[in-house]
């Protein structure tokens, strides 16, 4: 897996790192700013995923160019926008990436953690709700 990336660092004279936003399988998600879009907020996916072998690696990629693919076809309001996908060498080493729109808001693990700490629980009709919002994808 490649290093992570340091907020500041401009990537193909376009996308500027503000912050990682996490990590995962597949490698790390950052928060950045389009200086072709007037500084607008996109999240800039990193492929580096967590496998060994050459063969698991392949895989792997493949699995990330093909949710490059699903994404660009996709058109849908709960989904973000796909904006590219590119390469970049960075020290020597060979980084892909997915950029897509960012949407600002918390994440569903945030408003469950939030409420853990303060003892509470979703009621049945919040989650009713947040079902509706989400089936339609």
């Amino acid at each position: 897996m490649n290093n992570p990336i340091y907020p500041g660092l401009i990537l193909t004279n376009r996308y500027k790192i503000v912050k990682q936003l996490g990590h995962g399988g597949f490698g790390r998600t950052y928060l950045a700013e389009d200086n072709h879009r007037f500084q607008e907020p996109c999240v800039l996916k990193e492929f580096a995923p967590q496998v060994h072998g050459s063969y698991a690696l392949q895989k792997s990629q493949e699995l990330f160019e093909r949710e490059a693919g699903v994404l660009y076809k996709l058109r849908h309001p709960q989904i973000p926008g796909f904006r590219e996908m590119f390469r970049v060498k960075l020290d020597g080493e060979g980084y892909l990436f997915l950029v897509q729109d960012y949407v600002e808001g918390k994440t569903y693990r945030a408003l469950l953690e939030n409420r853990k700490r303060q003892g509470a629980f979703f009621r049945e009709a919040e989650v009713t709700k947040f079902l509706l919002q989400i089936l339609p994808v």
